[in-house]
């Protein structure tokens, strides 16, 4: 339904009722109020004798909240209302903290599943019987044979422990969350200026001109974070939302086009093509901050072959509209490009990422404030999960997988003052099965499945997994459903350490040996988490572990003892661990973060301006020194002890030492490895130029030397370095650093350097440009593919998926083989159902977050959304022959599902959309039989992932989960799973309210 035939007056009545989505949003009351908890019988918190400052533990906008304390028992909770990321406002999710961490639904002792009956065990007694058997596989196998699946639910200092423990075990398959909701933006953005994460911070979004919202809908994923987009309108800015669904976002924004799902390649191209045609992009900004050779060959041999004719075919898109958007973009005097996971879930997403950047390059409008690419994560801390390693393709701070990656780690690990141990890299290479695979990437959290059935797809270690543990991660958020049950039923054992059962005990046999830990929450430890602007919050630890669960970092800790390497891991509090992370993860600058500057910043949170997050006070005031100039969570890089953070990424207005810096000049030996005719090395660095601030012309410059792998004294791990502090010094060149560590013992390659000899200012990662053009990637420049299974068969043969490739991530990838496996799925699925096949994606739910284990057993979130549902068009409702709550039938080519309708405009006629959260049932089988007796959740509902595409991105393994086939028929009444009284009675409520 292109957006010139969307009904004004419906329009008019969703932007109308805007409002109503945002009280729903937090509770009932408007974004901008303090949030509301939710009914339940906890004590008010005026009743308690202490308010705990904390992070609401949802969604990455890192919402600030007080935690009400009476003795140990928490009691309630109060809105923080001088945090400035959040002001008080809180989501529904927020405001049912306190009912989460008193839920009885929680796991509550170690327990073991054998005969088919749950067994509760001491924690001493089942870590010895765990590791005894991990260490078995170790010695009988090899560590290869297991996988660990961390979470984007850890602190900082958990996360990084676990990357750290895999690695002291000996293996890399280690992934995380991160891997099926943004490992596309990482890569996409990482190989288009320099680092993978948002360029800025959710308060900047008070300063965007057009924001273009893409694939992402913060509504309803990331609704406190709208009070900054409310702004910005109030300002004059607008938000302009393009998606395949009419969202709720979509109803507040000042505009809506509508594409087709899969499509978002060729969407950006046509845009990009009607700005560059008519003269609209920022010739000035590409020529000196652009790799130009690389943007010439996009212009000149990509973008002829999607003109608007041709994009208009593609995407569904009207021409007029196309163009109208593009110059929108164009006129404003800066823009951003939003997205979140409705962008990243397809097969050729990392392209999807790279096509957003490229727009926002062809407009000039990168690298300031207002601008860049607001990307929104998912989980409170998958930022810095990833950030910190729990990823199958990196140690810690992006740093890889070779052996000078290793060495750098096993230094840190001996010289840091945090554990007693002392590591070398034989040593450590000694504990893995091969150079090979310690320098391969392991298998990933999206298809770690393969390694155990070892059926379809060849493996590509020497071995099958025999064993998995899961940490903080739900299952059900993954793709091919019905294989992953069969894995989880394959392996020797599987071990779940989480605050509830989730998906593990629901996809468990009877006959499977399963181990569940209970894991404490967030509120139960102190930590940090790293929000998506790149900001570091410290977390107070507001009570201790309830019932029997321990708190992750500990836990780590205690495994690290059982399997033989503690020394490693003796850490005397969690701040030890945040000081070996200052220590080691230099690269992108974890290092100023300290937990004394953090809980520095907590404490004084309302010193910090929420217009730019910056503390700007009297030189009288008591904590000038500690305080001024210092951005709010420090947001990386943050270079050192004194450094105030960086807002805003590649932002070349301000000095260094206040947070500036350029795009990172990191393509050199790309560059020359790729032998690529048009480009030199030297294309990389950008033109001179004058800053106001500099009196004179800085020149570009190449990453200094050494600066990631150069270690302070390990007594001050926040220290700054010889190149570090090189980099600053005005009186410094990079060719001085070169020489400076060459006389201190480093090898340094000189002549690399000798050329970059003008002393002058610069961030540790150099003055480079953009690029266009990725040599390291299978595109090097994005082109449009078509979903894997598509309803354009017609545009498979000139648009098809990536050809086979035979080691990814251990295992076989071949998307082209799946659609074209998939190319009749229109012809069959019409066959088969009651009306013409659908466009099938998923989304969230402002109620409820991934998985969704924890809100579907919280009674605020469960019962404000109590269904899994399917939304129609009204049309296709009608040609059913069902209202909201009837009972439907999804088929797909990969199961057949069983769902209630929501019958809305919301979705055209030829889409259908559903949310991801839901588990319990499975192809119309309550699931609910091997969950420890009393734990199941409030709410149950059909996996949709169970049904989506299995085909998945080239670089990075992302799987395709938002654009999918289906068709619809009317359920048979012995269909129709059986739900609790309870959920029965929340949805006729819901039902009701909708109705009236």
């Amino acid at each position: 339904m292109p957006r010139s035939t969307l009904d004004l007056d419906r329009r008019g009545f969703l932007k109308a009722g805007a409002a109503g989505a945002l009280a729903t949003a937090v509770g009932g009351r408007t974004l901008l109020e303090r949030g509301e908890a939710q009914d339940d019988d906890t004590v008010d918190p005026d009743a308690a004798d202490e308010l705990v400052k904390t992070v609401c533990t949802h969604c990455s906008v890192g919402c600030g909240v007080q935690m009400a304390v009476d003795g140990d028992a928490l009691v309630g909770q109060e809105t923080w209302d001088d945090n400035p990321i959040n002001q008080g406002g809180l989501c529904s999710k927020g405001a049912s903290l306190a009912q989460s961490v008193n839920s009885d639904k929680r796991l509550k002792e170690p327990l073991k599943l054998e005969d088919g009956e749950w067994t509760q065990m001491e924690w001493d007694e089942i870590l010895g019987e765990i590791t005894g058997r991990l260490n078995d596989i170790r010695e009988e196998t090899g560590p290869h044979a297991t996988m660990w699946v961390g979470s984007a639910k850890h602190t900082n200092e958990s996360a990084y422990l676990i990357r750290k423990l895999a690695a002291f075990y000996g293996t890399n398959n280690i992934d995380h969350q991160a891997r099926i909701c943004h490992s596309t933006t990482v890569t996409g953005i990482a190989n288009t200026w320099g680092v993978g994460a948002m360029t800025n911070n959710n308060n900047d979004m008070r300063n965007v001109g057009v924001n273009l919202i893409i694939g992402h809908n913060p509504l309803e994923s990331h609704p406190v974070a709208w009070q900054h987009f409310q702004e910005a309108q109030h300002r004059g800015g607008e938000h302009i939302v393009a998606e395949p669904r009419y969202t709720k976002t979509a109803a507040a924004a000042d505009d809506y086009y509508q594409f087709r799902s899969g499509t978002d390649v060729a969407f950006i191209y046509g845009l990009i093509y009607h700005i560059v045609e008519n003269d609209l992009h920022d010739e000035e900004f590409i020529e000196s901050r652009v790799m130009v050779p690389t943007w010439e060959e996009f212009r000149d041999d990509v973008l002829p072959e999607y003109d608007l004719e041709t994009v208009s075919d593609i995407t569904g898109t009207p021409e007029d509209d196309l163009a109208e958007l593009a110059e929108r973009l164009a006129a404003a005097e800066v823009s951003c490009v939003e997205w979140a996971m409705g962008g990243t879930q397809h097969n050729n997403a990392t392209g999807n990422v790279r096509a957003y950047a490229m727009l926002n390059l062809a407009l000039g409008h990168a690298a300031q404030p207002g601008g860049g690419t607001p990307i929104y994560r998912g989980h409170d801390n998958v930022q810095g999960a990833t950030d910190l390693g729990v990823d199958s393709g990196n140690t810690p701070g992006y740093y890889g997988l070779e052996q000078d990656a290793w060495e750098h780690w096993t230094n840190v690990w001996t010289e840091t003052e945090s554990t007693s141990g002392e590591i070398s890299y034989d040593e450590l290479h000694d504990r893995f099965h091969s150079t090979e695979l310690m320098e391969k990437n392991g298998f990933t959290v999206a298809r770690w499945f393969e390694g155990v059935l070892d059926d379809e797809w060849e493996i590509y270690q020497p071995d099958p997994l025999r064993a998995a543990i899961f940490w903080g991660h739900g299952l059900g958020s993954l793709s091919e459903y019905k294989r992953v049950r069969e894995a989880v039923n394959e392996l020797e054992f599987i071990v779940n350490v989480d605050v509830y059962p989730n998906q593990v005990a629901e996809l468990a046999d009877s006959d499977t040996d399963v181990y569940m830990l209970p894991a404490a929450t967030n509120m139960e430890e102190a930590g940090t988490a790293t929000n998506t602007g790149r900001q570091l919050q410290w977390r107070n630890q507001a009570i201790s572990p309830r019932h029997n669960s321990r708190r992750d970092w500990r836990l780590l800790c205690d495994f690290a003892e059982h399997l033989g390497f503690g020394e490693h891991f003796d850490y005397d509090e969690v701040e030890d661990v945040l000081r070996e992370i200052n220590l080691g993860t230099r690269s992108i600058g974890y290092t100023g973060q300290t937990p004394e500057r953090l809980k520095r910043h907590q404490e004084h949170a309302d010193l910090f301006s929420v217009e730019d997050l910056q503390a700007d006070l009297d030189e009288d005031h008591e904590l000038y020194d500690e305080l001024d100039g210092d951005y709010y969570g420090l947001p990386w890089p943050s270079w050192h002890e004194d450094h105030p953070g960086t807002p805003i990424l590649y932002d070349a207005s301000l000095p260094p030492e206040e947070g500036g810096m350029d795009f990172r000049a990191n393509w050199w030996d790309g560059a020359v490895e790729a032998d690529d005719p048009e480009v030199e090395p030297d294309d990389q660095l950008r033109d001179p130029f004058e800053p106001d601030w500099w009196d004179g012309e800085l020149e570009g410059v190449p990453q200094y030397p050494m600066f990631s792998t150069v270690l302070p004294d390990p007594e001050n791990p926040a220290a700054t370095t010889l190149p570090i502090e090189g980099a600053f010094d005005e009186e410094t060149s990079v060719a001085d650093v070169a020489e400076a560590l060459a006389d201190e013992g480093y090898d340094v390659d000189l002549e690399r350097y000798e050329e970059f000899d003008n002393p002058q200012p610069d961030a540790p990662w150099g003055r480079g440009r953009a690029r266009m053009k990725a040599w390291n990637l299978e595109d090097e420049i994005p082109v449009h593919r078509e979903p894997a299974v598509t309803p354009r068969p017609d545009l498979v043969e000139e648009y098809p998926c990536n050809e086979r490739t035979e080691d990814h991530w251990r295992v076989e990838l071949d998307n082209a083989g799946v659609q074209q496996d998939n190319i009749d799925a229109v012809e069959e699925l019409a066959d088969a159902g009651d009306v013409e096949p659908m466009v099938l994606t998923s989304g969230r739910q402002v109620e409820h977050q991934g998985a969704a284990a924890q809100t579907r057993s919280t009674q605020g979130t469960a019962s404000r959304s109590p269904m899994m549902y399917l939304e129609i068009h009204p049309d296709v409702g009608d040609d059913l022959g069902v209202e909201d709550g009837d009972w439907i039938v999804v088929g797909t080519p990969h199961a057949e599902m069983v769902v209630q309708a929501n019958v809305t405009e919301r979705v055209a006629p030829d889409h259908a959309f559903a949310p991801y959260h839901w588990s319990g049932i499975l192809e119309g089988e309550n699931m609910l039989e091997t969950v420890p007796e009393g734990l199941g959740p409030l709410v149950i509902g059909e996996t949709i992932n169970a049904g989506t595409a299995p085909a998945y991105d080239r670089e990075t393994q992302m799987q395709e989960t938002k654009a999918t086939l289906c068709n619809v028929r009317v359920a048979e009444d012995d269909e129709i799973p059986e739900l609790s009284d309870r959920q029965l009675r929340w949805q006729e409520q819901r039902i009701n309210r909708h109705k009236r």
